[in-house]
């Protein structure tokens, strides 16, 4: 009898445990842009006037995989509630590199 109990637990301790294994193993892929998400290196300033349009320095400093990051960066640096070219027309703003 005690034989059969000591191999319930070996197998239980063993399938909580690759349950366990598989839920960290979950919980990382689920969370991997957390940690390969790009990051900020360094800011640059860019006056916004007839030469350049703020469209144009959006296409030009980011790409389609972090240009949410890079427009929220910029309102969030140079305390922007809109990011039109009505809105920052005339003013020199910190752009942020952003390294992939």
């Amino acid at each position: 009898m005690g034989i059969k109990i000591e191999k319930i637990k070996k197998v239980f301790i063993v399938t909580l445990t690759v349950l366990i294994a598989m839920l960290v193993i979950y919980a990382l892929y689920a969370n991997k842009s957390r940690f390969y998400n790009p990051e900020t290196v360094k800011y640059s300033q860019i006056t916004i006037d007839e030469t350049n349009d703020i469209n144009d320095v959006i296409s030009a400093y980011s790409d389609k995989n972090n240009k949410d990051k890079f427009i929220s960066e910029v309102k969030k640096v140079n305390n922007l509630s809109n990011l039109s070219n009505e809105s920052v027309y005339g003013k020199t703003l910190y752009i942020p590199v952003i390294k992939n």
